[in-house]
Parts: C-alpha cells; structure tokens; sequence
C-alpha cells in the first residue's frame, strides 16, 4: 500500500511538471542536462556510449538516465563527465585515452564513478582529456596527453587515471577545451598548458607547454571559456579579453588577426556570461543581452544568418542563466529554466527530434514524463522473494521491455547493473541491508525497495 501511495504521489508530481533545467553542458554532438530535481538527463550523438544510458543508440529527445542529486556536467568529445552533490565524479563514453579515468582504455556506456574519492569540487571534459579540482585545492587531469594538456611535465603520454597537476593546493577553478587546460588560482591568477601552435595558451609563444605557465600578471580572472584553438576569457571587473586563433572572428576584435597573449575586445565592463565553440563565441551583458561571433556556420550565432562575424552581433534571446556551446551549435538557459537551441542539429543535440538546423534560437520543450507512461511502468512487474537470500526475480506483468536493471543502495550509488529485459538478479554477493532495485527504459524507471538477509 505504502509503495502504490509513494508511485501515485510521485505520478502526479511528473505530471504537472516539466522537467526543466538548471544545468546544461553541449558536446561536439551529444547534450548533458541536469534538470531543476537533480536528475541527469541526456540526448544526441551516443556512439561510444556518452549519454550514459547503457546503449549506443542515439536520442532524439531528451532520455532519463538517473535520478540521483547531480551538481554539475561536462560534455566532451565523446565522453562525459558528472559531479554529484556528495562530491563524488563519474564518467561515461569513450575511453581510447583513458579520459574517463578507471585504469583502462575500454569505453563504458554506463554512468561509472572515478575512484572512491567524495571530494572533488569542479571538473571539465576535453576532446579526449579529463580535469578536475578537489576540495583541498589540487588539479588533477587524465585521458589523452599528446600536446600536453595533462600539464604533468611528462612525456605526453596517456594517463588512465587522475594524476596531480603540480604540488600546488591552490587551483579554483578548471575549464577544458580539446586540447588545452586552463585554470584559475584562489589569487585570481590565470595559468595554462597544452597546445599552443597558434598562441591560444596565451603566454605570448608558440610553443607547446606540458606544464602549466601563468598567462599575463592579472589577478582577477572571473570565468574562461575555450574553443578549438582560442580561448576567452571575463575578469571581474567585467571586461572581455581573448588570445589565440582569429581565423573565423572567433575572438571578437573586429580583425581575424591571431592573438597570442590576452587581449581586450571592445571597452565594456558589462560582460557576465561567456562559452566558446569550436570556432564561435557566444556572451551575455549583465543587461541580459546576448551576442555572438566567430564562425556562423550552419547558424551557429543565432542571429538568423550563417556568415561569420568578427564583431560581437545580437542574439535574438536574452536574460539567460547559462550558456553552452557545442562545435557548431549553441544552447542556453533562460532565466524561466527553459532551453533555447541554435545552429547545426544533425546529431539531434538540440533535443527537439528534428535534427534541423536553425539560425535562430528556438525552444526546446521541457521533458514530462506522463502519468500513462510512468503508471505502465510502475504496475509492470513484480520482484519476489523480498526479503531475498541469493537470486532475485522479476515478474513482468505488462509485456513492458526494460533495456537496463539497476540495484543501488539507498543513497542512489550504483552497486551493480544489468542490461536487457532481465527475469532474475543475482544479488547474493550483497551485504545483508536494504536495496533499491530500478527498471528502466526511455524516458520511463520504475523503482521499488528490497531487503537482502
């Protein structure tokens, strides 16, 4: 009775409210959200497993992939990378590099964690690299190394598992791009490392560095934003600077001449939002306004055209809380939780189920997982015996195809997963206590309780 009062309680909830966001992370291809309840969601692109829901099969839409308090997320390349509010990481996707930090080179295409830290404060994903800080102030990165962007001094030689940048305990803040690590001290300081072919680590050479070099003497860098060869960057007192490849006007100064030291465009002091593309750069003024510039291809600007600027031009949104930039193609947030896509849509990233192209922003409707749809779910099957000693089974009552089984604990931690319509867990390497078994397939999970003697 207790758990058919729990369901009917948790259907209504789902059906009056949409699934809104409160973080957004844009891929190349793929798209992580996490919605305004915690629960991480995910769409697009799912090749080598980066949306996390245990398949390869792309997503159109929007897919539920766990209901755990998610914190942040940071698309990569091909992989993913989360952090929950208990300060664990996780990671999912590609592996060929090690970018996903377990030991190996194997891609995993289930939500794992990293380790068995609870520590970790901000992380951010590269093409192929990985980085993050931890609560006591260290840098760590790991995956692919060729340019240096693990910033270890070594060989540029792949690391398979979080290594420290450094013996300092200082670092704030990280950001990635696909072949560089940028990151900011608690003294404001600016420091980089990786590629620099083109001056985008901004330390006025061209060379590559493999340990991180401090970029300029300012002390009050607020936010970084990274492009394929470019970097951009906000200091609080709210001007705008940027360094490295200018090819397309990525960098915003009127010129597509290359920077290679931090540059300041224009002489506003307004500027509060900021997240780079491949080749585009996409800002909000703290009046709401939003502009864009670099390469327009395929929309990529939002200003209803697909020529390339060199200048900051409008968007046509504004008053948003975040922003995130794919390749080609450009997400934010607004003020009310919802989305708002732009640009390239091949991969479906925008979520939307077109996989069409647009010039403008449009909206991308809130998720709702329907009280027809859940109640199926929920009524579908039955577990037994509870308690259970070695092997536990699953009726199905409704003919409903479930693609994954999930057994966690009562926090949400994953203990063990199975895909495919499964009729028996074995559970009898569990210690004694009580667990939650979950059944889920697109856009629908059923859950209920267990106890193991």
């Amino acid at each position: 009775m207790k758990i058919i009062l729990f369901f009917l309680i948790l259907i209504a909830s789902l059906n009056s409210n949409g699934q809104c966001w409160s973080k957004i992370s844009a891929g190349d291809y793929h798209t992580l959200a996490i919605s305004v309840d915690g629960e991480l969601w995910a769409w697009g692109d799912n090749y080598n497993g980066e949306l996390g829901d245990g398949t390869t099969i792309n997503r159109t839409t929007p897919t539920f992939i766990n209901n755990s308090s998610w914190q942040e997320v940071s698309a990569g390349l091909s992989h993913s990378l989360g952090l929950k509010s208990d300060g664990t990481l996780w990671a999912w996707g590609r592996n060929g590099t090690g970018q996903l930090g377990d030991g190996t080179d194997i891609d995993n295409h289930f939500v794992t964690q990293v380790g068995a830290a609870d520590n970790w404060m901000s992380m951010a994903a590269g093409a192929n690299h990985s980085t993050a800080i931890k609560s006591d102030g260290t840098l760590w990165a790991w995956g692919s190394d060729e340019y240096g962007q693990l910033g270890d001094g070594g060989t540029n030689s792949a690391k398979p598992a979080p290594t420290q940048v450094g013996s300092e305990t200082t670092w704030k803040k990280v950001f990635a791009s696909e072949y560089n690590t940028y990151a900011i001290k608690q003294d404001g300081t600016l420091w980089g490392f990786g590629r620099n072919n083109v001056g985008q680590v901004g330390d006025g050479t061209t060379v590559h560095k493999n340990v991180s070099v401090q970029i300029g003497t300012a002390t009050n860098w607020s936010e970084i934003s990274s492009g394929r060869y470019f970097a951009v960057g906000i200091q609080t007192d709210g001007s705008l600077w940027a360094w490295g490849d200018n090819f397309y006007g990525q960098l915003g100064d009127g010129t597509n001449i290359g920077k290679t030291i931090p540059t300041k465009i224009g002489a506003g002091t307004d500027w509060k939002i900021i997240a780079c593309g491949a080749e585009h750069t996409v800002s909000q003024l703290t009046n709401g306004n939003v502009y864009a510039w670099g390469n327009g291809q395929n929309g990529a600007l939002g200003n209803n055209n697909d020529a390339n600027q060199n200048s900051p031009v409008s968007v046509n949104i504004n008053n948003v809380q975040s922003i995130s930039c794919g390749s080609y193609h450009s997400l934010a947030i607004k003020n009310d939780n919802k989305l708002w896509a732009w640009g390239y849509n091949g991969s479906n990233q925008f979520g939307n189920g077109t996989g069409t192209n647009s010039l403008i922003p449009v909206e991308v409707a809130c998720p709702t997982l329907t009280a027809i749809s859940f109640q199926e779910a929920a009524n579908s099957f039955k577990i037994f015996p509870n308690p259970v000693k070695d092997v536990l089974i699953i009726r199905n009552l409704a003919g409903v195809s479930f693609e994954r089984v999930i057994i966690t604990d009562l926090t949400g931690k994953k203990i063990r997963e199975q895909t495919g319509n499964q009729t028996q867990v074995d559970v009898s390497q569990l210690p004694p206590g009580m667990y939650l078994i979950h059944l889920a397939s697109e856009g629908n999970k059923s859950s209920t309780k267990f106890i193991k003697r």
